[in-house]
């Protein structure tokens, strides 16, 4: 890889690190070192799910004679509580979890100035790292755009035509039909319209943050693994092999606690998705299988009428 390679790389990765740190501080789990404004600003987003969760829970129940549109809301529900689940779990975490990425990044910043071989070395796996993250985060939010932008096209085609009833506008979420109160045909309407926009977005954008984190705080610590693994098989020859030794040593001791972290972190959201993937995937072959279901009772009613 020549000099130019690796400078584009360099600067893919510091790309990538604005990127992770942009969806974390969005969706209010900043690894900031200011705590009281990232975890001000956390509390906020986990009351706002929380509300959004009672919310979908009702929805649940509102449907439940429908048995299709029940599986949708209980496949939101649960997407909102892994989102409750990975803003609360950063909350209890803040302070582990802003000391030891400072510390990863430290040691991965120092195997990364070292030389152009480790350099190389550590950039092979970042074009994967990245095109899954990017991958990630650009389809969960053309998702999130495509489930409520449609309201909002309506209302700026409204606005052009001076037409600003709100009859004409549908909620994304609940449709109007998911609250413990009637929603009014007034200026409130579009409140609730902000309200279930914003609770998406943080519902998604957590989604985007938290798991394409686990990617980069992965992606730095096997990096980091594997420049000291080159400088132990090809030591420098101005250092001695036993100092070479000595210093991975001390830094894999180093790396050990923030695996430990990892664990203790992702362990409870890798679970939750675990199980909860069963449970979404049961639900979207039941909708689907009611779905060609309708459409062939619709087809046999058509050919009866004929």
């Amino acid at each position: 890889m020549t000099d130019k390679g690796i400078d584009k790389r360099l600067q893919a990765y510091r790309i990538y690190k604005r990127f992770i740190r942009i969806l974390l501080t969005i969706c209010g789990c900043s690894y900031s070192s200011t705590k009281s404004k990232s975890t001000n600003y956390s509390v906020y987003v986990l009351l706002m799910m929380i509300l959004y969760a009672i919310l979908n829970v009702h929805m649940c129940y509102f449907h439940r004679h429908n048995l299709p549109i029940m599986m949708k809301c209980i496949g939101i529900t649960i997407s909102t509580f892994g989102a409750i689940l990975k803003v609360g779990t950063f909350l209890t975490n803040h302070n582990y979890l802003t000391s030891h990425h400072e510390m990863l990044d430290d040691l991965f910043e120092e195997e990364l100035v070292r030389n152009e071989k480790i350099r190389m070395i550590m950039f092979l796996s970042l074009p994967t790292t990245c095109f899954l993250a990017f991958t990630y985060s650009a389809i969960i939010i053309a998702c999130m755009l495509a489930f409520y932008m449609p309201t909002y096209l309506l209302i700026i085609h409204d606005l052009c035509h001076l037409n600003l009833r709100t009859a004409n506008y549908t909620l994304p979420v609940t449709k109007g039909y998911g609250y413990f109160w009637t929603v009014p045909n007034n200026f409130l309407y579009y409140f609730h319209l902000l309200y279930e926009t914003n609770t998406i977005s943080f519902s998604c954008l957590t989604a985007c943050g938290m798991d394409s984190a686990f990617g980069f705080y992965v992606y730095q610590f096997s990096s980091t693994m594997r420049a000291m693994t080159f400088r132990i098989m090809n030591p420098p020859p101005t250092e001695k092999f036993s100092d070479v030794l000595k210093a991975c040593v001390v830094k894999h001791q180093k790396l050990l606690p923030y695996r430990d972290m990892l664990e203790h972190m992702y362990g409870p959201i890798v679970f939750w998705h675990i199980v909860t993937n069963a449970v979404l995937l049961c639900a979207l072959i039941y909708e689907m299988s009611s779905s060609v279901r309708g459409y062939n009772n619709a087809e046999r009613n058509v050919k009866y009428s004929r």
